[in-house]
């Protein structure tokens, strides 16, 4: 079937095999290159922004924690009002953080870590207001008695569930990151075989186009050799349909009607 193909049918047909590798190949590039993309754009604007919240979630505690044992030694009620205040101001920065946190965690488990962490705040909170009403009747002795067990121990809870929540989101982020380089390394090995693949198809095509061609030509130049040194008895045989397979076949029957002609001119000169 493939013999009598034209020669430039078997020419678009590599050149379009050609095209359908290349397409192949940058519409596999792309696509790994898309999964790569949603990966590093959920490490970047979901998973680490959490983690950043969290912390600072973490950070505004220890500054409230600072600002009640301030409150507890300095001396001056301005002080104390200073420290209290600082207080109030990392309360916004937690529930402003919490709002986020809990807009943007969909995941069961990230829920689950989230109503952990709030539930312990629910309980520090109540803790926190009854040591500054303590701190604010001037009872500073019974204020560091209870910052030094009922507020310490309220804390540590709250600081562990806040921890949870960055443990969990770290570990996320670093199963983002180890299925990035899956991807990559699969994408990788995937364009490298395509692209073996294609290299060597590409190869056999050129070496079978070519072949399909210089061959039969050799043979009508041979034949025509043959021809020029006066040679009739040279039997060309045409297996195909193509242009070299009708060229021999035009010389095939070129031959037959020399040998034809040649013969009249010799049954002629007989006769005479």
């Amino acid at each position: 079937m493939f013999k009598n193909l034209l020669i430039g049918t078997r020419l678009g047909l590599g050149f379009a095999f050609a095209l359908v590798m290349m397409a192949l190949i940058a519409g596999l590039g792309i696509e790994r290159m898309s999964m790569l993309k949603g990966e590093i754009d959920s490490m970047v604007k979901d998973r680490f922004p959490k983690t950043v919240q969290a912390n600072d979630i973490i950070d505004a505690l220890n500054v409230i924690a600072r600002a009640m044992r301030n409150a507890a030694l300095v001396k001056k009620e301005e002080d104390v009002r200073k420290e209290i205040d600082r207080i109030a101001e990392q309360r916004k920065i937690i529930v402003d953080r919490l709002e986020k946190l809990n807009q943007s965690i969909k995941s069961d488990a990230g829920k689950e870590k989230l109503k952990a962490l709030v539930e312990a705040r629910n309980a520090y909170v109540p803790v926190q207001d009854k040591y500054m009403d303590i701190l604010k009747n001037g009872k500073k002795e019974d204020a560091v008695e209870y910052l030094l067990t009922t507020v310490r121990t309220a804390q540590n809870g709250y600081l562990k569930a806040v921890n949870d929540l960055v443990t969990f989101q770290t570990e996320l982020m670093d199963k983002s990151g180890k299925s990035a380089a899956e991807a990559y390394d699969a994408a990788r090995m995937t364009l490298i075989a395509i692209s073996l693949a294609a290299v060597l198809i590409s190869i056999g095509f050129a070496v079978w186009i070519t072949r399909t061609i210089t061959k039969p030509i050799g043979e009508a130049v041979s034949a025509a050799n043959a021809l020029s040194e006066g040679d009739l008895t040279v039997h060309i045989e045409s297996d195909s349909k193509d242009e070299t397979g009708q060229l021999k076949a035009a010389m095939q029957a070129m031959v037959g009607k020399l040998s034809h002609i040649i013969g009249e001119v010799r049954t002629a000169a007989d006769a005479l």
